[in-house]
Parts: structure tokens; C-alpha cells; sequence
């Protein structure tokens, strides 16, 4: 099983400004054999019980660059572009360059987008949900085929590429693995079927497993195999040295739901996702940049999970 942390809004802290704290998170988890590091693709976010308390959002594209550029081995991506948001033969530039940014390091994560506020805000349409979704089916469409074919050309009812050029390509071939996000069973499943390299499911193991199910049946219907789609799940941990630091971390943290404990704890819910069939773990922190949290998940958990 592979590890990978999607990361949080960051503050400036004691590293310089919001991006000096975030490159400092990316650094740590390369250093502790993470396999990959994410970003969410959002614009801004209200605390609605506060709303003058600023709540940092870095655009994307821009800081996976800058990350691509401070590291060496680990894999960047976004979980997940909200496909609404850009011209997907523009969203194929931007990872293609990317890729070659990071000489081939770069995963594509795709999703319907559903933050409606952000739409409302940067005076975006926000189309319902069954469009949303047509957009997200022609967008990785065309991804694909400005990664893959030159020139590219597509025809669909919401976008449309007449011999459009994508150089340089990039350094993955055919193109880097693509990700499609989300848990939905009719359409999100059935698009992953179709079109993606990898899944991202929530849930408890019982629930990813009867995801991975469905998501099986979609496989069978559309002629591929299951075994092509790298198996993914999201969840939060909050990982501590001992039950002292432990109880210290979850009386800061009240409210948090996910996977809680020592390393020991982390790996034994860990392995209950291996078991139903999960080969990637995406997750959270509750402390965006807690480092020390992820040299010990380095050091105790991510070896483990490389057995499992």
C-alpha cells in the first residue's frame, strides 16, 4: 500500500509565508517516503462562524509547480480539479507542463467540482449536478487525447478541439495516470470505468469494499479489466508517539473522524483497507503542517504499509 498526503491551508508560521509552509510540508513528506503529496483545486473557503479569520487558499496549478520544482522523487497531483472551472484543453496544458516540470512525476486528478459558493464568488456558472458531470466525461476525453494524440481534436456538447497542438508532450507516455475522485455509483464509478488509471472512494473498509464491488461491476460492463485501476481510498489520521501525545492531539481536535492513534494503530486500519482491497491511501492531517506527524508516519507507518 502507497501513502499519500493531500495537503491542507497552511499558515505562515514559523517557515516565512503561506507557500514557504507548505514547500516545508512537501519536503517533509518526501523525506519520510510518502509517495505522493496533493492539492485541492478550491479558490476560497468561508469560516462561517468566523469570517473575517482568513482562511489561505493557493491556486493549484501555480504551487504544484513550485512543488515540482523543490523535490525530486515525490509524486505531485490534485485531488481533484473541479473540471467547470477551466477549458480542459487548457486544464491538458497545464498538466502536461506539469509533468515535464517534475521529469514525469505527476498524476491527474479529475472531479465534477461541487464548492457552489466559489462559482457564486469568482462569478463562475455553476451548472447542476448532471452537466457537471457531462463536463467531467468530455473534459477527461480531451485530456486524454491532448496528452496522446497530435494534433488533438474532439467534438462534444460542452467543449469542442479542432487540431489543437499540446507541445512538449509529456515525459510519462502515453500520458500520466489519470484520477477520477468521488464515491458516486451510477456515474462517477462508471466514468472511472471508462476513462481513468485510478479511483478515489471515502468510506469505512466495509463501505470501500462495497465500492470497489461496484466499481467492478462498471469494469465488467464496459469490457476492462478491474485489475488496470489502481485502487484508491481517502481518510483523515491523526497519528501520534504515544497515548499522552494522543490524548493531547484529540483534545485539540474534538470533532475529528477518521484513523486515530500511536503507528502501531494507524497500520492496523490500514491493513482493514488492504484487506478489502485498497492499494492507496490519499489522507489529511488535522495539523496541515505538523512535520513532526510526518517524520514519525515516515518512520513507523510507511514502511509498514509498503508490506501490506
Amino acid at each position: 500500500m502507497l501513502l499519500g498526503l493531500q495537503l491542507m491551508p497552511t499558515h505562515p508560521g514559523e517557515h516565512g509565508n503561506h507557500a514557504d509552509t507548505l514547500l516545508a510540508v512537501v519536503r517533509a513528506c518526501e523525506d519520510a517516503g510518502l509517495d505522493s503529496v496533493w492539492m485541492a483545486d478550491h479558490f476560497m473557503f468561508v469560516d462561517e462562524e468566523n469570517p473575517d479569520e482568513e482562511v489561505p487558499i493557493l491556486e493549484c496549478f501555480v504551487t504544484l509547480g513550485a512543488m515540482a520544482a523543490v523535490t525530486e522523487r515525490i509524486r505531485i497531483g490534485q485531488l481533484v480539479v473541479g473540471a467547470p472551472y477551466r477549458n480542459p484543453a487548457l486544464l491538458a496544458k497545464a498538466c502536461t507542463t506539469l509533468d515535464v516540470i517534475s521529469h514525469g512525476r505527476s498524476i491527474i486528478g479529475l472531479g465534477a467540482a461541487w464548492h457552489e459558493p466559489e462559482f457564486a464568488a469568482y462569478g463562475w456558472p455553476f451548472p447542476p449536478l448532471r452537466e457537471r458531470f457531462e463536463m467531467l466525461e468530455e473534459s477527461v476525453q480531451v485530456v486524454d487525447r491532448m496528452l496522446t494524440q497530435r494534433p488533438a481534436s474532439f467534438a462534444g456538447r460542452h467543449y469542442t478541439v479542432s487540431k489543437a497542438y499540446n507541445d512538449p508532450r509529456p515525459v510519462q507516455q502515453p500520458r500520466p495516470p489519470v484520477l477520477i475522485g468521488g464515491s458516486g455509483e451510477k456515474v462517477t464509478l462508471r466514468l472511472v470505468a471508462a476513462h481513468a488509471d485510478m479511483c478515489n472512494v471515502a468510506g469505512d473498509p466495509a463501505e470501500v469494499e462495497r465500492l470497489f464491488g461496484v466499481l467492478a461491476a462498471h469494469c465488467e460492463a464496459v469490457g476492462r479489466p478491474f485489475e488496470e485501476i489502481t485502487r484508491c481510498n481517502h481518510v483523515s489520521i491523526l497519528v501520534a508517539a504515544d497515548e499522552t501525545e494522543l490524548a493531547a492531539k484529540l483534545e485539540r481536535h474534538p470533532d475529528f473522524a477518521g484513523i486515530a492513534g500511536t503507528p502501531d494503530t494507524v497500520v492496523d486500519r490500514l491493513r482493514e483497507y488492504a484487506a478489502v482491497g485498497s492499494e492507496y491511501v490519499t489522507f489529511t492531517l488535522p495539523d496541515p503542517d505538523d512535520l513532526e506527524a510526518i517524520h514519525l508516519l515516515g518512520k513507523a507507518v510507511v514502511p509498514a504499509a509498503a508490506d501490506l
